[in-house]
């Protein structure tokens, strides 16, 4: 199979840039533009080629085999879009260097191709595309186009340079994974409603707008931190502040994870109550400015599903982008009816698998709690079994806030959490269903103190990876590689599985208080309980996507959510595919046969409705 590495100049403006517009909404735009395009056929000098769109496309189509081809580019999410939209040329296989360098160099502060090209040591990247903003193809003269000729081939020999160093460092596995993402975005199948995002944007414009009007003081005010604090102060209410993770300095702390702000909603001035209510609603809230993009993008055509590729630095999690995060689709709030207008095109259905309690049941496998691991594998519900212990008596499905309240406890102390967080953890969920009670901080310290007594194991891990995990991997594995469980080995900079990317702490260091390494320009903090939750996502989303992959296989996966893969399925195979993804699911890779897993699937006309 050739490889063929592929770079695209486009016209750009001030106003018409990648940096102003989603990607897909960019290259659908009438001002949009070829100026021209480079491919090199494996190992060949590259080969640049400029004209219209329909000459690029002949040129294109008559001159290379995409079908039978791999193609590579640098964020190929981009390329990929315009190849598979406008010119119509659908390769083999994609690969994608961007996506490859965010997997082996997650602590790289950039990953852009010229931030590559230092870190790899070759020639330094041009700058003619600078040079270029605001022009037309018919504005370059001779001259100008063959030195923008000679950028763009530097660009792609650059490419295929470090693609090719990286390639031996990319397990098929992840090859696969790449491919499927970057189809999720350029081979869209999901349609949306466009009425019904339109009603949800309205909605949430009125919801705003009904909170503005209990208030004095306006949206700009809200969204700044320093006036918004100055409001506090009018009203008689200090500033809440706490210190800031990644900077190390004091902030503001207005999240609705910061305890001492969020006490404010119980302030017995109502006006400081409306003010953080407001706050809250205008700050965190993204179901109106996700909802317009959402109408942007449905009437365009098919929605395209853009995913960052190991986005999530730590743990190789996909995150969101393109300025809708297709990660944080809310079940429950405004938002939630977006899931809804998220439709299978005529014909076919929506097919969502879910791999059920998956990190719960990785962190209960890698610390070797064996009696809970056979529970699960003998289907007992956990959250009932630990409410059970709470309440001295049995709990079952029926007993809604007794089963909340073990569920948050299996879910929200399994990393660590103490008393007042988790008092916190109950008391957050109370304010949005009236059927949890919050919880005083004895009964915290008491549930804190069972669950770490049933789940000694757990414990047990915490402080394995504080006191043996973290020292190895500072001391370059001097240890010998400390085994997590036959799961995972320390490496250097973290650790993994021999040949395969893992979780990466690179430059670990201990102040003589804490650990910390160094991701960006920023040390993170890090602890025992932590890096148990870093071992237990990572394998987690390991796990779903060596799933995910297998059902790829057969039935394009067309988005995926956390555990969840989404498929858009022809009606009539639908018996079939469902049968298939619940066999995927129910499998696990060699490395981890030791964990039962177990799944959920679900059919319907829309994402919402297959949930």
């Amino acid at each position: 199979m050739d490889i063929l590495t592929v770079d695209i100049e486009t016209y750009y403006d001030a106003q018409f840039s990648l940096s102003k517009m989603q990607t897909d909404a960019y290259i659908m735009d009438d001002r949009f533009e070829f100026i021209g395009v480079c491919v090199a056929r494996n190992a060949e000098p590259p080969v640049w080629f400029s004209g219209d769109e329909g000459e690029i496309a002949g040129w294109m189509h008559s001159n290379f085999d995409w079908a039978n081809s791999a193609v590579r580019c640098h964020n190929t999410l981009f390329d990929g879009y315009a190849l598979t939209q406008r010119l119509g040329i659908r390769p083999r296989l994609w690969m994608d260097t961007l996506s490859q360098a965010r997997m082996l160099y997650p602590y790289l502060t950039s990953h852009s191709l010229a931030n590559l090209t230092k870190f790899f040591g070759f020639p330094d990247k041009g700058t003619e595309v600078i040079k270029a903003m605001g022009m037309r193809r018919a504005d370059f003269n001779p001259m100008g186009l063959e030195a923008y000729a000679d950028y763009c081939k530097h660009d792609t020999w650059l490419c295929r340079a470090m693609g090719e160093k990286m390639d031996a460092f990319t397990p098929p596995l992840e090859a696969r994974l790449i491919d499927m993402t970057v189809r999720m975005f350029t081979e869209p199948l999901l349609v949306g409603d466009v009425p019904k995002m339109e009603q949800l944007y309205r909605d949430e414009v009125a919801r705003k707008e009904a909170l503005m009007r209990s208030l004095v003081v306006g949206k700009e005010t809200l969204m700044s931190n320093d006036k918004f604090a100055e409001q506090l102060e009018l009203l008689g209410v200090p500033a809440p502040k706490k210190i800031s993770a990644t900077t190390g300095k004091e902030t503001f702390a207005f999240a609705k994870s910061d305890k001492d702000f969020t006490d404010l909603l119980d302030h017995e001035n109502s006006n400081v109550q409306a003010l953080v209510a407001a706050r809250l609603g205008v700050k965190t809230t993204i179901a109106e400015t996700r909802a317009l993009k959402f109408v942007d993008t449905a009437k365009r055509g098919p929605l395209p599903v853009y995913l960052n590729f190991w986005g999530a630095k730590t743990t190789g999690r996909y995150s969101g982008g393109n300025s809708i995060n297709w990660q944080n689709i809310p079940a429950r709030g405004p938002s939630a009816g977006l899931r809804n207008a998220l439709l299978a095109p005529e014909g076919h259905t929506v097919l969502v698998g879910d791999s059920s309690n998956i990190e719960l049941r990785t962190v209960m496998a890698l610390a070797g709690q064996d009696d809970v691991v056979d529970k699960l594998a003998n289907g007992v519900d956990l959250y009932c079994d630990f409410a059970s212990k709470l309440f001295g008596r049995n709990i079952t499905k029926a007993d809604k806030a007794e089963r909340f309240l073990g569920k948050t406890a299996m879910l929200g102390l399994q990393y660590g959490a103490g008393a007042q967080r988790f008092q916190e953890m109950v008391r957050i969920a109370a304010r949005s269903d009236p059927s949890v009670q919050a919880i005083d901080l004895n009964r915290a310290y008491d549930i804190v103190n069972l669950y770490r007594s049933v789940h000694h194991k757990v414990v047990d891990l915490w402080g394995r990876c504080q006191q043996l995990i973290l020292p190895d991997i500072a001391n370059g594995c001097s240890m010998l590689n400390v085994d997590v469980n036959g799961w995972f080995i320390t490496q250097k900079d973290g650790f993994g599985r021999p040949g395969e990317p893992g979780v990466m702490y690179h430059d670990l260091k201990f102040d003589g208080k804490e650990w910390s390494y160094l991701m960006g320009k920023q040390r993170v903090r890090i602890f025992g309980p932590k890096v148990v939750e870093n071992l237990s996502q990572h394998a987690a989303m390991r796990i779903v996507m060596w799933q995910t992959a297998r059902i790829n296989q057969r039935y394009p996966v067309k988005l995926s959510v956390h555990d969840e893969a989404v498929c858009v399925v022809p009606n009539e195979e639908l018996t079939e595919a469902r049968a298939y993804m619940e066999e995927c699911l129910s499998l696990t890779p060699k490395w981890c046969r030791s964990i039962p897993v177990s799944c959920e699937t679900g059919i319907g006309p829309s994402y919402g409705d297959a949930k």
